[in-house]
């Protein structure tokens, strides 16, 4: 258990201590750069005619100034100091922001300029709500002045409906300083039943139900109006009076009609000044109510440019939203993506292998490994067929000269390439001078006998299950140096003819006769038989197929092996593009360079 806590302690030492591969991702945005511009060119063309079908947007400003609401009275009664006074006033700017753009507002807007039919709708809903998203009313601040803009795309459009709209406001705002007038002070002078209510607001907004009579006897004006309360000091005594004689004399008695007469007169006399003093606070109310507590400051003109839309600021952002997506999908596909591409991902996925050298991949026509011909001798100009010679070369410097005598070439997966590898492997062997053969170990699905024209009758199945002598099932190539063990008939139990002792004496045989033994071995994923020969060999030369073999399938194989003893002497990475994986500097300058000086003498002769 410790020593499984210090290898993780390790593994994040050095993960921390792992500085950031930048010349990676460069490599990563240079690998995938034309894709990148490929859908760059096309969203910014996109971009570019949807911004051109937008209509110009033009702005107009009305201005105009509101009076500060009169607090005196407010002050006074309500016992406010001058800070809650100021907060109350910025409370009343901001309703009054939200009336300019309340529906109330907007209808009369919307009726006057007739914009059910300059918006096409039948909907007086649909026309006020489309009027309230051009609007936009915004405070100067520390001023009263506020500025309603409205952005149409017609210039006269935009000018008269931010002047509509400040009228509309002013035309509103007038109808609620007169309500008290018309509402209340038309009624309290008239008789009624005194159960007739009436809702009255107080400045704060408060709301309250109040009847004819207690809105009169309410009124600051009755109750402090010297004359008034005289009378009604003589009314009460009246009363008083009228009761104490009406314990002493009949209802007619001439004292009691007196003193009702006397009280009559006085009930009409504060009558009479309760309506004189209620028609005078109706006037002063009217006089000061005309005067509107808004007015327009300076009228909205007609814009001569449009301010919008910012069509070169719409085709940046897609521009720029375009390479970071695109960036963010690279990233994160090379983030999921588990295959080995590379040298550097071998290493990045810990995979710790020796890496013989890469093989290019045949650009054009996608062919399947076992119809391409043997490069190594049908082109040896191409640059292929120097990877080949390339990894000959690196082969011979992997392992001691004895363990190189007998090379097991296999991969993880089918279809990776690994009996085009080997037989071309054997071939670049061949024409270096050695003695060299070629066993098709592949009982499952055998090619070697296509590639070099052989027949399959009798091969490697019929010398482990029978008494063939070696010489009867080797036989020659058209490559000059190379000799051939074909896989012969399919064996239905290939797992075992490869692990019994006739093969055993198969391999010592080859080993002493010829110079170098490959052996193309079935895939060792899910197929025991690589694994058979693999111990009795001791190494394999893994092939793994760029782009398409996991990384943790190769760390399980790898695992697989060295249960059985087996050691991976050197991977060979397959099929990799040199224009389009992550190869640069000297692997990607070598190929090129050859390729150009090969084409070159060609062309001379």
């Amino acid at each position: 258990m410790a020593l499984a806590m210090g290898r993780e302690t390790s593994i994040l030492m050095d993960d921390a201590e792992k500085p950031f591969d930048y010349k990676y991702y460069f490599s990563l945005f240079k690998k995938n750069f034309y894709v990148i511009l490929t859908f760059f060119i096309i969203t910014v063309t996109l971009a570019s005619i949807y911004v051109a079908k937008l209509p110009d947007q033009y702005q107009a400003v009305a201005q105009l100034i509101l009076e500060r609401p009169s607090l005196d009275f407010v002050q006074e009664k309500q016992g406010l100091n001058q800070v809650e006074v100021e907060s109350w006033t910025e409370d009343y700017y901001k309703t009054q922001i939200e009336i300019m753009q309340s529906n109330a507002v907007l209808q009369v807007v919307v009726k006057e300029k007739r914009l059910m039919d300059v918006f096409e709708t039948d909907s007086e809903e649909f026309a006020v709500n489309r009027l309230r998203s051009m609007l936009r009313v915004d405070r100067i601040r520390g001023s009263r002045l506020f500025n309603i803009r409205i952005v149409a795309s017609e210039s006269k459009l935009a000018a008269d409906l931010a002047n509509s709209v400040a009228r509309a406001f002013i035309q509103k705002n007038f109808e609620y300083s007169l309500f008290y007038a018309k509402e209340v002070l038309n009624w309290l002078p008239q008789e009624g039943k005194t159960t007739d209510t009436i809702t009255v607001k107080d400045p704060f907004g408060g709301v309250k139900q109040m009847t004819r009579t207690e809105v009169i006897e309410n009124l600051p004006a009755l109750q402090t109006d010297a004359t008034l309360r005289e009378l009604r000091d003589k009314k009460n005594q009246q009363e008083a009076d009228l009761t104490t004689l009406l314990r002493q004399y009949r209802e007619k008695h001439p004292v009691v009609v007196k003193a009702r007469a006397n009280l009559k007169f006085l009930e009409e006399s504060i009558r009479a000044e309760k309506n004189r003093i209620i028609e005078n606070l109706k006037s002063q109310a009217e006089g000061r109510m005309q005067v509107s507590q808004g007015r327009v400051i300076e009228e909205a003109n007609i814009p001569k440019a449009p301010i919008g839309p910012d069509r070169s600021r719409i085709i940046l952002i897609a521009g720029l939203a375009e390479l970071l997506l695109s960036l963010i999908l690279i990233f994160l596909v090379d983030y999921f993506d588990d295959t080995i591409h590379s040298l550097e991902d071998l290493e990045r996925k810990g995979i710790m292998l020796p890496f013989l050298g890469p093989l290019p991949l045949l650009r054009g026509k996608k062919i399947a490994d076992d119809q391409i011909p043997l490069i190594t001798d049908s082109d040896e100009k191409s640059e292929l067929a120097e990877a080949f010679r390339y990894l000959r070369v690196a082969i011979n410097f992997s392992a001691s000269a004895d363990s190189l005598k007998t090379l097991l070439v296999t991969s993880c997966l089918p279809g990776e390439g690994k009996s085009f590898v080997s037989q071309n492997i054997a071939v670049s062997l061949a024409t270096d001078g050695n003695k060299v053969l070629l066993i098709d170990a592949d009982l499952r699905r055998p090619v070697a006998h296509k590639k070099f024209r052989l027949e399959n009758t009798t091969g490697l199945s019929n010398y482990l299950t029978s008494n063939l002598d070696f010489d009867s099932v080797v036989k020659e190539s058209f490559v000059e140096n190379l000799f051939v063990v074909v896989s012969g008939p399919v064996s239905p139990n290939p797992a075992e003819i490869l692990g019994s002792e006739r093969m055993k004496i198969l391999l010592a045989e080859a080993k002493r006769r010829f110079d170098r033994v490959i052996i193309d071995c079935p895939p060792l994923t899910g197929i025991g038989d690589g694994l058979v020969i693999g111990s009795m060999i001791g190494h394999v030369i893994m092939i793994i197929s760029s782009g398409k073999t996991p990384a943790d399938l190769v760390h399980h194989t790898q695992r697989q092996l060295e249960k059985t003893g087996t050691k991976v002497i050197g991977t060979i990475l397959n099929r990799v593009d040199m224009e389009k994986e992550r190869y640069g500097g000297y692997t990607k300058h070598y190929y090129q360079t050859y390729h150009r000086y090969y084409r070159k003498k060609g062309a001379k002769k």
